[in-house]
């Protein structure tokens, strides 16, 4: 403080060259010198730092890779202030500089360039400087996109969209759903299926038609979705967009059972399948990852196992966790693409199927005898009767049906030519029945790894078995014997004359309840003896025995 530095009368101080604060300039050398004191001194204050360049630049294009920052230093006259050292320091971003310390020039100005991160968006550097209390701040906006060539093949493989798309083959688009995906790849043309896993419900979701847009299948995409796509064509698509997650950082989400995922960012800790063993998250809680290399499914547990091959981007793996965990990772984008010109292709190989197929859906639904209309919530199982395999489902609330989809990696057989399906439903409501049905596996099911099922009736089941009223009665020469069945039995008819011998004996067999009235479901009867003779005119009987059920009504033929 000037009050205590015992300078009066004919002392003399000589601060030039020096750099004063504006209290020094006028407050504390002008209190010297009403007390004598001579003060030496040159009106050169501590400088203030000005940007001159490299700050939110406009119309730069999109692939420069640097900013030029710039700042100047000036005295409070506005001179510039030469000898200042500055530091340019990174804050967010993840850009590098050319030079971190230096000092202003002649003209009080000092650079740094900065080499953009690998993050579109905002990139953060602070500037200080010797004895200056407020730095100054950079904001240089990054207007570069990552490109990745997305290259996918005939056939079946597991697959990861790497970006947040924001243009497609040059043309502004974005990737947020199934979807949008399916269309991006061609549509109907190109893709035979995607599918995904949704893992807290434990049930792959399989996308095959334009109209499954307003269904369950076409979920949103996240960083970490895997996706398994079925195209009947190669496909290349030129993806350009931001790096998936936030600052370089992502995670990866694994539920307690089976995963689809991908790797949203290049991580440096993670160059091969196996690496992900390494990471704490991962190893000791995935036992091992599965992943499509060379035409086939590849199971890797260790490092140099077959499959464990070098992670490129735009693939994803299956892993199934013994508890439930967040993965975190960071790193750049993915891109296989150098400045403006593409990469090769990527050589894949898509899973061929033959007699064979590792993933089947199967899609129908169940309508209402009575309205013909869509009915929902019934229980749905359909069982391989050749592998003795069942997988079940529950239809949709919006008249959407039922899907259900098998993958089998270990035997990579979901289904085969000349597999018999059998589909059956049940309904909470007890008095609503669904007639069951048989498919066989075709190989076109088998090259298209879809099977469209004929529809399921559902039907009202009778509270009492009953036999009804022949039609046409009279007949001449066939007739057909409508029933009802209250809960399942054998069902045998017997015709007797009027003298009460046996004329013919239709053994019916095994049926559900329901209700059997129509021609395609009632007894049918030709008028014909157990001979195959025509019988003569007039009055007979008919006898229904189902269970503890027995009943007979007259009918009469008349020609």
């Amino acid at each position: 403080m000037v009050e205590n530095t015992g300078l009066a009368g004919s002392d003399k101080v000589h601060i030039r060259g020096n750099p004063l604060s504006y209290l020094s300039i006028h407050t504390h050398i002008p209190t010297l010198q009403s007390r004598g004191v001579t003060v030496e001194f040159n009106n050169q204050a501590y400088p203030a730092l000005l940007k001159i360049s490299g700050d939110n630049q406009e119309g730069m294009p999109k692939e420069t890779l640097a900013k030029l920052l710039v700042i100047e230093a000036q005295d409070t006259d506005g001179s510039p202030f030469a000898g200042i050292r500055v530091t340019f320091t990174v804050v967010t971003g993840g850009g590098t500089l050319s030079t971190t310390n230096t000092m202003t020039d002649v003209n009080g100005r000092a650079q740094s360039l900065l080499t953009l991160g690998p993050n579109p968006g905002t990139q953060i550097v602070s500037v200080s400087a010797t004895r200056i209390e407020v730095p100054v701040t950079f904001h240089a906006i990054s207007e570069i996109h990552i490109e990745y060539l997305l290259s996918l093949p005939t056939g079946i493989s597991l697959i990861h969209v790497p970006l947040k798309v924001t243009a497609v083959d040059g043309a502004e688009q974005t990737i947020e759903s199934i979807a949008d995906l399916y269309d991006v790849l061609g549509g109907a043309s190109t893709v035979n299926f995607l599918i995904t896993y949704d893992s807290p419900i434990q049930e792959w979701l399989s996308y095959f038609v334009p109209s499954d847009k307003g269904t369950p299948a076409n979920r949103g995409l996240t960083a970490d979705m895997g996706i398994i796509a079925g195209l009947r064509a190669p496909v290349s698509v030129r993806l350009r967009g931001d790096a998936l997650g936030t600052d370089g950082s992502s995670a990866i989400t694994l539920n307690q059972g089976l995963n689809l995922v991908g790797l949203p960012l290049n991580d440096s800790r993670i160059k091969r399948v196996s690496d992900l063993f390494t990471l704490d998250e991962i190893g000791g809680n995935v036992p091992v990852i599965i992943l499509t290399d060379g035409g086939e499914f590849k199971l890797v547990g260790r490092a140099g196992d077959p499959g464990d091959i070098e992670i490129t981007g735009g693939q994803s793996f299956i892993l199934t966790a013994q508890r439930a965990v967040i993965v975190y990772i960071s790193g750049d984008a993915w891109t296989n693409v150098s400045g403006t010109s593409a990469a090769p292709q990527v050589a894949l190989t898509g899973i061929q199927v033959t007699d064979t197929t590792p993933v089947l859906a199967l899609r129908g639904s169940i309508v209402d005898e009575g309205t013909g209309v869509s009915k929902a919530g019934l229980h749905v199982k359909v069982k391989n009767l050749s592998t003795d395999r069942a997988i079940t489902t529950v239809t949709g609330d919006e008249g959407n049906g039922y899907q259900l989809t098998v993958v089998d990696i270990e035997t990579t057989r979901a289904a085969r030519i000349g597999d018999i399906l059998e589909i059956s439903a049940q309904s909470p409501d007890p008095f609503i029945g669904v007639q069951p049905l048989r498919y066989t596996v075709t190989a076109e099911d088998v090259k298209r790894g879809l099977i469209q099922l004929t529809e399921l009736v559902a039907y009202e089941i009778p509270t009492e078995t009953e036999l009804l009223h022949n039609y046409p009665n009279p007949f001449n020469p066939e007739t057909w014997i409508p029933y009802r069945l209250a809960e399942d039995a054998f069902v045998t008819l017997t015709i007797y004359n009027q003298t009460g011998q046996v004329v013919r004996t239709l053994e019916v067999g095994h049926q559900i309840a329901a209700v059997y009235k129509n021609r395609s479901t009632a007894i049918y009867w030709d008028g014909r003896n157990g001979s195959g003779e025509p019988v003569a005119s007039g009055v007979y009987f008919y006898t229904l025995a189902a269970g503890d059920y027995s009943a007979t009504r007259k009918m009469v033929i008349l020609k």
